[in-house]
């Protein structure tokens, strides 16, 4: 596919407050599409793919209404239209942010392009986002809720479309932008014993889920545990050379130092 290929993943608590319903950090957004701007424009970044996530403002509505247990009636369809709304403004919001800094995105939406099964992608259909990639467009895309061939509907996770653009793409990396600098053995939030996991060995991916706490932030896309779950179904791209790092961007600096190939603070994905 593109050359240089890059896929990231801007989290829901790097661009939202998840403390706070329908709360934007404005402030962390703009920083976050001006460092991908210089990036690209630095020549750090030949090709680009976003992927966001939706944080307070999808997560909260979502599990008020119970949408993420899937269709149980129609009086649910409102609410789930409310939903994809409130959504979409958010979303709207951060594209005019990469406007701003001069990023051409495209915003699209996984729902129109890809079905689930059981909260699992299974089909999808990639040309449009393809075609706008090879004019020098940016796709943007974020947490969607799906057709589900089984539960009606269900949460369209942002990691695991992360992990299967990766895939479909032939991307050089995959990076998960986050509020914290990466996965730590308890939730750094709130434990202050908690320690960064510099290198997770996806050969032992049983033993790093079990040194990890729980988040202790409701989540309907599963949290650390479950952003982890989705990167190891990338676990033969790691093994063919693609490079998955989890890091902060709350401040301006750390992408840019990690492709530049600097010793920042953050954690690294390997097969070994």
């Amino acid at each position: 596919m593109a050359k240089d290929l890059t896929v990231i993943k801007l989290g829901g608590s790097l661009l939202t407050d998840k403390s706070k319903p329908y709360e934007a950090r404005k402030p962390v957004i703009r920083s976050v599409t001006r460092e991908l701007k210089t990036c690209i424009d630095d020549g750090l970044i030949k090709s680009l793919v976003v992927v966001q996530g939706v944080g307070s403002y999808g997560h909260p509505p979502i599990l008020e209404h119970g949408l993420h247990k899937g269709f149980k009636g129609p009086e649910q369809l409102l609410p789930l239209s409310k939903t994809q709304r409130k959504v979409n403004e958010f979303r709207e919001m951060v594209a005019a942010e990469f406007h701003l800094a001069g990023l051409p995105v495209n915003l699209l939406h996984p729902s129109s392009m890809i079905t689930a099964e059981k909260m699992r992608i299974l089909k999808y259909f990639l040309d449009p986002l393809k075609g706008y990639l090879s004019l020098g467009m940016v796709p943007l895309l974020g947490g969607d809720m799906l057709y589900d061939t089984t539960m009606g509907f269900s949460v369209g996770s942002g990691d695991q479309l992360a992990v299967m653009l990766a895939r479909e793409l032939d991307a050089k990396r995959l990076i998960f932008a986050m509020d914290v600098p990466g996965i730590y053995t308890g939730n750094p939030k709130t434990d202050p014993r908690a320690s960064i996991i510099e290198q997770v060995n996806l050969n032992e991916i049983d033993k790093v889920l079990a040194q990890m706490g729980s988040s202790g932030t409701a989540d309907a896309s599963g949290a650390m545990k479950g952003k982890l779950m989705s990167i190891a179904q990338a676990r033969d791209l790691v093994e063919a050379g693609l490079e998955v790092t989890l890091l902060s961007m709350m401040k301006p600096g750390n992408l840019h130092g990690l492709l530049e190939g600097k010793a920042i603070t953050c954690t690294r994905v390997v097969v070994r």
